[in-house]
């Protein structure tokens, strides 16, 4: 640790932060001071500026004759595990996915180009609520060739939609790309997101193809994402 450019303190506040996200979750309290300053190896007023600093970034907060209590409720989700349930694994918390609407609709142009068919042919659209530890957080919009999935909008009920195509297509998806911007809410998402229609979200348009057919693309998922429930982890290549 002593090897980086940045104080003792901020390194520290760093490797706690990455904890947070992965081995505890709200309402949890960290070890104390004393604690930590005997994991690190360091002394306690150093631990102390480390807290500061994730008091500051809204992580935790201090409660005198308890400790350091996590109220952090963000949700780090990977991009490079694919899917989102994969995120939570380390994280205790619970993902579910409800159906709200599933129909066969006449294919727009754009998404039509997407899916490698005609303007007005046939797309399965499956608008699903997705929810964490039994909180709205994301609200996604499934467009699907029915070529490869035929009859799922009357047999997906819930869940997970890709462990749904790959337990009854024996198809595997992969996201190939993704486009992600941000966006204000229309009346439909504050709704079911149970958000003001002044917070922003996280929109992530998402290309999902066959696992060895990497051109074939066989769904467009379009979510939008609680900002402030969700935070998007981007992989950097050299």
């Amino acid at each position: 640790m002593r090897g980086n450019d940045q104080p003792i303190y901020r390194q520290v506040a760093c490797v706690l932060e990455d904890m947070i996200f992965k081995n505890y979750k709200t309402g949890d309290y960290l070890p104390s001071e004393h604690a930590l300053a005997l994991c690190f190896k360091i002394n306690r007023h150093t631990v102390r500026r480390a807290l500061d600093d994730l008091v500051t970034a809204g992580y935790v907060l201090r409660q005198k004759g308890k400790g350091t209590l996590i109220i952090n409720d963000q949700i780090e989700y990977a991009f490079n595990t694919g899917r989102f349930t994969a995120s939570l694994d380390k994280s205790r918390r619970q993902s579910t996915s409800e159906v709200i609407n599933s129909d066969v609709l006449p294919a727009s142009l754009k998404i039509a180009a997407y899916l490698g068919i005609k303007e007005a042919d046939p797309v399965v659209v499956i608008e699903t609520l997705r929810l964490v530890d039994e909180k709205p957080v994301s609200l996604i919009t499934h467009f699907l060739n029915p070529k490869w999935v035929p009859g799922i909008h009357e047999r997906y009920k819930s869940g997970s939609l890709h462990q749904h195509i790959e337990d009854n297509y024996a198809l595997k998806l992969q996201r190939v790309s993704a486009l992600i911007s941000a966006v204000m809410p229309i009346v439909e998402d504050a709704f079911h997101l149970k958000i003001a229609l002044t917070q922003p979200l996280l929109k992530v348009k998402s290309f999902n193809a066959l696992m060895l057919e990497q051109t074939t693309i066989v769904e467009v998922s379009i979510s939008r994402n609680r900002s402030d429930k969700l935070q998007i982890s981007v992989p950097c290549t050299p």
